[in-house]
């Protein structure tokens, strides 16, 4: 009769034990999944991703790094999560950071937004803070059509409007507030 009860005693035990893991892990997992929200309306997304564009000739003309990019099938936009861009030119590379910015395959427009910041790096190298910009890669083209303030060693320029043209090297500012400091002044 004992061995019966201690059979009866672990054969219990053992099932408790299972449906007290099955019923734990059943709340855990709804507990995860409202916490995770998964979008339907995106067909891939990346992360860690590290995005290399190559010219004509095979030299790197521009790469973005970001730690997650979502693509959207529907209007084949992606979304990138805090962008940070290099563009490489013959004489002046770039660096653009942002806190996010969108990329239109079709058009092959990078747009980045919220706290852009742009140095130009090589000579007069400067740095330029905005709202957003468009870089074009096949016009070599930086717009912003929000407010830029462009800060280098000789001046600041605080401006409504800025257009680069990257291949010719020509700079334009639209509306613009200067200070420029000739010489050791």
């Amino acid at each position: 009769m004992k061995l019966r009860l201690m059979v009866l005693v672990i054969i219990l035990g053992i099932a408790a034990s299972v449906l007290g893991w099955v019923y734990e892990s059943r709340l855990r997992s709804q507990d995860d999944k409202a916490d995770l929200i998964i979008p339907d309306n995106i067909d891939y997304f990346l992360t860690n991703l590290r995005y290399r564009v190559m010219n004509s000739e095979g030299i790197l003309d521009f790469e973005f790094n970001s730690p997650r990019l979502e693509h959207y099938p529907g209007t084949d936009v992606s979304n990138i999560d805090v962008p940070s861009m290099q563009i490489y030119r013959e004489a002046d590379h770039w660096l653009v950071d942002a806190l996010n910015g969108e990329f239109q395959h079709q058009d092959n427009l990078l747009r980045l937004r919220n706290q852009v910041v742009i140095q130009k790096l090589g000579d007069n190298p400067f740095q330029m803070y905005t709202e957003s910009i468009r870089f074009e890669p096949d016009l070599n083209l930086v717009t912003s059509e929000a407010k830029v303030l462009m800060r280098s060693n000789q001046a600041q320029i605080e401006a409504e409007q800025a257009i680069f043209d990257l291949a010719g090297r020509i700079y334009r500012f639209n509306r613009t507030h200067s200070v420029y400091r000739h010489g050791d002044s």
